[in-house]
């Protein structure tokens, strides 16, 4: 009398029809098989006792939590519905089947295709299912905004730059971090197509200077938007942040102003123009010019002197020449890889929440000198 030891495990599947198919084969390799359909019932057949038997699942296999949550879109609510949402945020989360858009909350025009809430608060509380939150508001007043979402548990992406104020940024990253639940400050110029090449190239160079010429039209890019010029509002630093955002992670070591000149309109809280020298751990020399009244055409570049050659990034990061030869850059775009790093950080349980971007700019508003210029009248 022979006897047959089977190994087996238990699967939990959700609620879907499955088949399970065991092919057993005889000593005599005659082969036969039995199937379990999805109404669940053996069909039986007979055969000599098998030695060796073979279970295939058609579907599913196994599906874990962490599969199952990653097979599912994200649902995003967007909080406020201006300029960089319609331009740069809403194409971006279409084009990424990881996320679905299922909110807006805008005081302006609505979002066509979503559900439309006048507050963060009221998308809260209508029962609406969200997994995560992207903020496009202004500065001012963002801090309270995201803490609320935090507190409900929702991952959240908040526009550069995080906060009107370097505390407040810090205060989300020990709330994000409490919630167990993900953030990501988006420094979306970090994302540009030439960032991550120039950052492989530098990193066996020695450098020896850095040069910042970050200048643009706030009336093109920024029009009627008052509140950049209120307390709080950065003035030429929100453009100029994008600039920040690309050194800090360009360079090796940390970065600290030296001293800033801050160029402010009579009629005006916030800069408009500024000079800053920085430099690192080692004194490299860094300096950066910001223009927000320039009337050209726009110049976002950071050029790095090497010992082996010149870095020069331009177009604000989308163009990358070494010793003034064009390379080959990323064909993705900024927000295109920004929600695909958020995506990557929800499926991990991790963070990105750098603020060395917004220091350096609270640390040019604490030892800069202050000259009032002109009016400026948008």
């Amino acid at each position: 009398m022979s006897s047959l030891l089977i190994s087996s495990r238990c699967f939990l599947f959700k609620n879907m029809p499955f088949s399970i198919w065991v092919c057993a084969q005889s000593r005599d390799k005659r082969a036969t098989a039995s199937m379990l359909p999805s109404g669940g019932h053996w069909a039986k057949t007979t055969c000599p006792l098998p030695t060796t038997i073979n279970i295939w699942f058609t579907v599913p296999t196994i599906i874990t939590k962490t599969q199952e949550s990653c097979m599912q879109p994200i649902r995003l609510g967007l909080v406020g519905y201006g300029k960089i949402a319609q331009d740069q945020h809403v194409p971006a989360i279409h084009a990424n089947p990881a996320f679905q858009l299922v909110a807006v909350a805008t005081q302006g025009q609505p979002c066509a295709g979503v559900e439309n809430f006048k507050s963060l608060g009221e998308l809260l509380e209508s029962g609406l299912h969200v997994d995560a939150i992207a903020f496009c508001t202004p500065p001012q007043g963002r801090f309270a905004l995201v803490q609320q979402a935090l507190a409900a548990g929702k991952h959240v992406l908040v526009e550069k730059p995080p906060c009107a104020t370097l505390g407040e940024a810090m205060a989300l990253v020990q709330q994000t971090a409490e919630q167990g639940v993900s953030g990501l400050f988006a420094w979306h110029s970090r994302y540009a197509p030439g960032i991550q090449a120039a950052r492989d190239w530098l990193s066996t160079r020695t450098l020896h200077s850095v040069q910042i010429d970050w200048k643009e039209d706030v009336r093109k890019w920024h029009p009627g938007q008052a509140w950049i010029w209120q307390p709080g509002g950065l003035g030429v630093f929100d453009p100029g942040i994008n600039a920040l955002s690309i050194v800090t992670h360009l360079l090796p070591r940390p970065l600290f102003v030296e001293s800033a000149e801050l160029r402010v309109p009579s009629n005006c809280q916030s800069p408009i123009a500024a000079s800053i020298k920085m430099s690192d751990t080692q004194q490299l020399d860094i300096r950066a010019e910001f223009d927000f009244d320039h009337g050209h055409d726009e110049l976002w570049s950071i050029e790095v002197r090497c010992a082996e050659g010149t870095l020069r990034l331009d177009n604000g990061g989308a163009l990358l020449s070494i010793d003034g030869v064009r390379q080959a850059v990323s064909e993705e775009g900024e927000y295109a890889a920004v929600y695909r790093h958020f995506q990557q950080l929800i499926n991990t349980n991790a963070s990105d929440l750098d603020v060395q971007p917004l220091r350096l700019v609270a640390d040019s508003f604490f030892v800069g000198s202050r000259a009032t210029v002109e009016p400026f009248y948008d």
